[in-house]
């Protein structure tokens, strides 16, 4: 049976597991990533200044971003390559590590051009907290945000960082969904695992540590452009740019820098994401299946 992809991409935009509950545990997480790759702290610092500060409501902050992005961006990525994945098995079989990633990357760079405001709203949002007063945004939530950069820094500000983004997005997703898959076909034959959720859980761990070490470097140097203020008649610098000028001035590990909150938020945010995307699709198939005749 052929999957409709469009059909399916609406079923999981519906469905997202990647949204609500998933980015409403793992938000913190996120704020301490982003304030630690800004403010170059460590991860202890961090977490006290934080603390102090604003007290628990400091790590929820830009919360709504990040809910907003989870309905742009994960729906998209994952609805993409769900379906492309069941397209090209469908008419050429087994499909190889190489294309694997190849559709993860695809789907994540779709996925990330389409999210890239909602993702400038988090990363400011976040940040605001380590910043003095005189350079914070003060969105008052995300629709409003982006409204502001609409109309004082025009409307193709709102993809600013577009490109690091969907980079980024393009490695995390190829390795991350990519892997998953592939970890899923090597462990059935080993004769050990049967589909199910314990190989889904087992492929999604698999999967989310290569995704995050892989990935990290990339979400680093996309933090420090998208929180740069916009100087006029200026382009944001290159992604590559970045990443070598932080080696540069602090050290290589610097590129690895909050990849505790990284790998805590995304490894098992990866592994339930990919479980429930199973869990749904196979949810969708049997919805696709007629009725049996009276």
């Amino acid at each position: 049976m052929i999957i409709e992809p469009f059909s399916l991409i609406k079923f999981q935009n519906y469905c997202d597991p990647d949204s609500g509950i998933g980015q409403t545990v793992t938000h913190p997480l996120d704020v301490i990533k982003v304030r630690m790759q800004i403010a170059k702290t460590p991860l202890v610092g961090t977490v006290r200044d934080t603390w102090r500060t604003a007290g628990l409501r400091g790590f929820y902050a830009g919360w709504s971003a990040g809910f907003l992005r989870q309905l742009t961006y994960s729906t998209t990525r994952l609805g993409i390559y769900t379906s492309s994945v069941d397209f090209c098995q469908e008419y050429f079989g087994r499909i190889n590590y190489a294309t694997m990633i190849g559709l993860g990357l695809f789907s994540g760079m779709v996925g990330a051009f389409v999210g890239t405001p909602t993702e400038l709203m988090l990363v400011r949002m976040t940040a605001d907290l380590k910043l003095p007063p005189d350079q914070r945004w003060n969105y008052k939530n995300p629709i409003s945000g982006l409204y502001s950069i609409y109309k004082t820094e025009g409307l193709f500000a709102l993809w600013k960082g577009a490109v690091p983004t969907m980079i980024r997005a393009g490695i995390a997703n190829g390795t991350q969904l990519g892997t998953y898959t592939k970890a899923k076909i090597v462990l059935i034959d080993t004769g050990v695992f049967e589909d199910g959720l314990i190989l889904q859980f087992s492929a999604g761990m698999v999967s989310g540590l290569v995704m995050c070490a892989v990935s990290i470097p990339a979400d680093v140097a996309k933090s420090r452009i998208q929180n740069q203020k916009s100087k006029s008649n200026s382009k944001p610098p290159g992604l590559l740019k970045v990443m070598l000028n932080i080696a540069k001035d602090e050290g290589i590990f610097a590129l690895w820098r909050g990849f505790i909150p990284y790998y805590t938020r995304s490894g098992p945010h990866a592994m339930i994401t990919m479980v429930c995307v199973d869990q749904f699709q196979r949810l969708y198939l049997e919805l696709l299946k007629p009725l049996p005749s009276e």
